[in-house]
């Protein structure tokens, strides 16, 4: 009994020195969070360090290894038993962050963890979105191959050849299409496909993929709201290209079959082209100043090659602003 209570107190007395030992020491996700490289290697030198435990807002250590993209730490908390698929007060899990990072090596880490590939955050975000916008091929590789849904959607729609294509990820574009991901389908409310998305953003390579997929070039959009930033219905790839300013992609999408005369969207492309060159003065939606664009070619080349491949000069609105109030009716007007 002696030797027993003699054993008990001097385990009582070594967790005491452990626990002065350590004091002021931050828990492991503090020092993680804080990049303290020196009081990460104590805590888990210690041997017993609680690698789970989390933050206020749930964050854990291997959250904060994935943000930093510090793969070697996140493998090492995996090996010592961090859950892979902890949460934070945010839905956010290490997956994610580790997709925001493209760090192919973790995600797949994670993945044989028992993350869930198809673990969305707040919105619907997949981590395949999240790393089709990153952009990193092996990240997405590696969720495609433990079976992401590729077609998944997020709140407003979009999915992850939808990010691919928007930021001009040539090379993801090309691994969403040869699993199947739909290109075709566009989104309700503002009538964008990656197709669409590519064209506004001016990625001519990744334009080019997906019309050897079977985009079609003289697609209209006819989304059910439109007005205000979303373009109108009826508004073709080529209207869209020349909106922005793309006058390379525009020749492009006219060599590929693109129509110089559709005028669904109520205009021509020779009169955008007249606004786009003076546009509207002031603060509002229609004030804005004249597109960035990309490529080469001034407006005026543009116009010239787009009259030679047979656009309209003399095409009329079929509708527009009537008289009044000091104004000239555009009804009936020419570029």
């Amino acid at each position: 009994m002696r030797v027993s209570v003699f054993f008990t107190a001097i385990a009582g007395s070594a967790m005491m020195l452990m626990t002065i030992a350590r004091a002021g020491m931050p828990s492991l996700a503090d020092a993680v969070e804080a990049q303290d490289a020196e009081s990460v290697s104590k805590l888990l030198a210690a041997g017993d360090v609680e690698v789970n435990h989390p933050q206020v807002d749930g964050m854990t250590a291997l959250h904060w290894a994935a943000y930093y993209d510090d793969g070697r730490l996140g493998l090492q908390l995996l090996n010592l038993g961090a859950d892979a698929s902890a949460t934070n007060r945010y839905g956010v899990t290490p997956l994610y962050l580790a997709a925001v990072n493209g760090n192919e090596k973790l995600v797949r880490a994670l993945l044989e963890a028992g993350a869930d590939a198809d673990t969305s955050i707040r919105g619907g975000e997949t981590a395949l979105m999240t790393a089709s916008r990153t952009g990193r091929l092996g990240a997405v590789q590696a969720l495609l191959e433990v079976g992401a849904d590729f077609n998944s959607k997020e709140r407003k729609g979009q999915t992850a050849i939808m990010w691919a294509a928007a930021e001009g990820h040539v090379e993801v574009v090309k691994a969403l299409l040869k699993v199947g991901a739909d290109f075709q389908s566009p989104l309700e409310r503002s009538g964008f496909t990656p197709f669409l998305f590519a064209v506004r953003e001016g990625h001519v390579e990744v334009v080019q993929v997906l019309l050897d997929a079977g985009a079609e070039i003289n697609a209209a959009m006819n989304h059910k709201k439109g007005g205000g930033k979303l373009p109108k219905k009826g508004t073709s790839a080529l209207l869209l290209a020349v909106e922005n300013a793309h006058y390379d992609l525009a020749v492009k999408l006219l060599d590929a079959g693109a129509d110089p005369n559709d005028m669904r969207s109520g205009y021509s492309v020779l009169h955008t082209l007249t606004w786009i060159r003076k546009p509207d003065i002031g603060e509002s939606s229609a004030g804005d100043p004249e597109p960035e664009g990309s490529g080469r070619r001034t407006s005026e080349q543009f116009i010239r090659e787009l009259v030679e491949r047979g656009a309209n000069v003399n095409a009329r609105l079929k509708r527009g602003r009537r008289a009044g109030g000091g104004r000239v009716s555009a009804i009936g007007a020419t570029p």
